[in-house]
């Protein structure tokens, strides 16, 4: 499969790329901002691999995105960019609102349309998957079960309201 990656220079983006490429016979493209959660020494044992390239780019620039994704032509998309962070998010909302909700929604855009002029066999088996995170779910007692994918989103802070979105 030729995997596309967004946020693979972050902490759970880099492990799976690390993982796809030192365990499966996957080529991965990296595309990601590199802003400060993004760190390419994380990936350097793993740069000089024929099935590994990396994008500098951001999923809110429709214009790079859509170029990006129609000339790798992926099997697959997996999302993973995201401003993160409950402390930041609250001190200033506006870049969670605009690569989480914005950025994705770009991202599901340019996906779609790519979709839409593969061939049936490809899109039967083209896959879009995108990591979120259990802070959608809202706060929980101390006592309390953990959530499940079942339970009602309750959001309790900017990131978390963005990433419900």
């Amino acid at each position: 499969m030729k995997i596309l990656i967004t946020g693979g220079a972050g902490f759970i983006g880099s492990a799976l790329i690390r993982h796809l490429i030192n365990n499966t016979s996957h080529e991965v493209l990296n595309y990601d901002a590199l802003k400060y959660s993004g760190n390419l020494e994380s990936l350097k044992m793993i740069a000089s691999s024929t099935r590994y390239q990396f994008k500098h780019g951001d999923i809110c620039d429709l214009k790079t995105l859509s170029r990006t994704i129609e000339s790798y032509k992926p099997d697959g998309v997996i999302h993973l960019a995201a401003e993160s962070h409950v402390d930041r998010s609250i001190d200033d909302a506006a870049p969670f609102i605009q690569t989480n909700i914005i950025g994705t929604y770009n991202l599901l855009n340019c996906c779609c349309s790519y979709w839409a002029q593969l061939e049936k066999k490809y899109q039967e088996n083209f896959i879009f998957h995108h990591v979120s995170t259990d802070e959608v779910y809202g706060d929980l007692g101390f006592d309390e079960p953990p959530c499940s994918e079942n339970h009602i989103y309750d959001p309790s802070s900017p990131y978390s309201a963005s990433k419900a979105s």
